[in-house]
């Protein structure tokens, strides 16, 4: 099975866990004062699947993949920080925090996924 296969499963999965925590689980954690966790989650989610889809979709050299989870991360970053002139939205600093660990996440699994395939 090659990499770009296990990619896209991975990013299946993802999204397959997104859609249920969009649908149910945010909905309980909310419910259980759980909102740090409720609200950063989908933050994490987001760098962990525009990671996935750009190993799927480009398989990059190794080197490059530092890069591109990097400028992802940035780019939530960047849409949080603009988020205190936007009406109507919030800046938060546990979404920030959120994309870091999510950035984290994805370069240790495309590692493991690099290593095994």
């Amino acid at each position: 099975m090659s990499r770009r296969v296990v990619y896209f499963i991975l990013l299946i999965l993802v999204l397959a866990f997104t859609i249920y925590e969009e649908l149910h689980l945010r909905r309980y954690l909310y419910a259980r004062h759980e909102t740090l966790l409720a609200g950063s989650l989908p933050n994490f989610l987001a760098v962990v699947i525009f990671s996935l889809a750009y190993m799927a979709i480009r398989s990059p050299a190794d080197k490059k993949v530092v890069g591109a989870i990097g400028a992802i991360v940035m780019g939530l970053w960047l849409y949080e920080v603009l988020q205190l002139w936007m009406p109507h939205m919030v800046f938060d600093v546990g979404d920030m925090i959120a994309s870091a660990v999510g950035g984290a996440v994805s370069f240790i699994l495309i590692y493991i996924v690099s290593q095994l395939f």
